[in-house]
């Protein structure tokens, strides 16, 4: 890696999706970007990899359709190759496939009538929900009631973020359970799937190539002699109201004027020198991020499932879903082959984190079988993949911890941030390419000479 010891307008500190939007739209108001990613490829936790003839995502990723301007960036820049796919969810649940989000019209269709009354009685019967829920538990409860909550969403969200769901924020339901009341249940009731509502549209954007592609023509359309990989930041110098100076793979400190940082939020508190005070290093400490393991499994067969994901909630599984590329896009495996991946959430320093890659495999092949889907010697190739700082975790609490932090940070007048990661939330690809589109355009108005 070489880097320039230039004072570039924008340093951006991370080459995952937020750190290449960033740099993309700064690049196309005019700015000069200097971006620096320490691993040897671009796309942060959205990258595609390649598994001889097949291809996959480093997780189950889709591009919503959210918000026009940034949906006609993105096709700007891939133009064909973004395509529009319907391929819903559903979760694998005593050997019947359930629809994901929960569809009130295919509830009926596929559970015992007499979990049927006891779900529709609580419908009835459950206070409507409340905006001031105190924890997960209690939102979902009051979302779904507690058939439905017990059987769907508890399991599998403490499986997930290894936590008791009173422990977690209601915030890690994202928008999953909007639209699922009184209402939408009886009219899905009496109207069938073809009053499915808004909520359960199970279509989306996807790349041809697979989901990497939108990070590399973003990569591309800012310019590759912009970015250096393998350049993991070591040190953030300041003297109290700016950075001054950052430090890559612990060589000689390059002098920045503006940063943009998407690294994980409490990695910048350690980076900071002269450090923090003690209390904001041990806020920082205290915020946990989860880990994930991939188990990719090529498959000499033209398809698994018809899904884009298919989730276990049964807490007697350790993998949370499978996820299927070509469900996405045809072009991800060969003809007559497929591709599945199958994730494991893991905190560090646990058995999971370290457990053998093929006890690993042994355990998503095991499961596929037990399940009916593997019939045989299917499986024709196989890796494993980890994600590091996959998902913040939203504990109670943490919302406040991370403003603590955040508000700490805010004394770096040049500091900006920006990524689920930096900021500690759960949110999407569009929504990072419209806060970077955003902040791109402050960053001009700023940089602009007064007239």
């Amino acid at each position: 890696m070489t880097t320039d010891t230039h004072e570039a307008p924008l340093t951006v500190l991370g080459g995952g999706p937020a750190g290449l939007a960033t740099g993309f739209y700064a690049h196309r108001h005019g700015l000069d970007v200097r971006l620096f990613e320490a691993a040897d490829a671009i796309g942060g936790n959205a990258r595609t990899l390649e598994l001889g003839p097949f291809r996959y995502d480093t997780g189950a990723h889709r591009f919503h359709d959210k918000n026009d301007a940034v949906t006609a960036d993105v096709k700007a820049l891939l133009g064909d190759d973004l395509r529009r796919i319907d391929a819903p969810s559903q979760i694998s649940w005593r050997g019947r496939r359930i629809d994901f989000p929960l569809a009130p019209y295919d509830l009926l269709r596929k559970l015992p009538l007499s979990l049927l009354a006891q779900i529709a009685w609580e419908q009835l019967s459950i206070p409507r929900v409340s905006e001031n829920a105190e924890h997960f538990e209690e939102m979902a409860l009051q979302s779904y009631g507690p058939t439905l909550a017990n059987l769907f969403l508890l399991n599998y969200t403490e499986k997930l973020w290894g936590a008791n769901a009173d422990t977690l924020s209601p915030r890690v339901a994202g928008d999953r359970l909007e639209g699922l009341d009184l209402k939408t249940f009886f009219l899905e009731a009496l109207g069938g799937a073809k009053e499915k509502a808004r909520h359960l549209d199970g279509s989306f954007y996807y790349p041809k190539h697979g989901y990497g592609q939108i990070a590399e023509a973003t990569a591309d359309a800012l310019g590759r002699e912009h970015i250096h990989t393998g350049a993991r930041v070591t040190r953030l110098a300041h003297d109290g109201a700016q950075i001054q100076r950052v430090t890559i793979n612990d060589a000689d400190p390059v002098g920045v004027e503006t940063v943009v940082s998407t690294l994980p939020l409490t990695l910048v508190l350690h980076l900071l020198d002269p450090p923090p005070p003690d209390d904001i290093q041990a806020i920082a400490e205290s915020m946990r991020f989860r880990h994930l393991r991939l188990v990719v499994l090529g498959l000499d067969r033209p398809r698994l499932t018809p899904n884009a994901s298919l989730y276990f909630p049964d807490r007697s599984v350790s993998f949370t879903r499978l996820y299927e590329p070509k469900n996405r896009s045809p072009d991800m495996a060969p003809d007559g082959q497929t591709v599945v991946v199958l994730e494991r959430p893991c905190h560090p320093d646990t058995a999971a984190w370290t457990r053998p890659d093929d006890a690993l495999r042994a355990d998503a092949v095991s499961l596929l079988t037990d399940h009916g889907l593997l019939q045989g010697d299917e499986v024709v190739t196989s890796a494993h993949h980890e994600v590091p700082f996959a998902y913040p975790i939203l504990e109670v609490g943490a919302e406040e911890k991370a403003e603590c932090l955040k508000q700490y940070l805010d004394r770096f007048d040049n500091l900006h941030r920006l990524g689920r990661s930096a900021d500690f939330v759960y949110t999407h690809t569009h929504n990072l390419y419209s806060r970077a589109k955003s902040l791109a355009q402050s960053l001009t108005t700023d940089a602009a000479p007064a007239a």
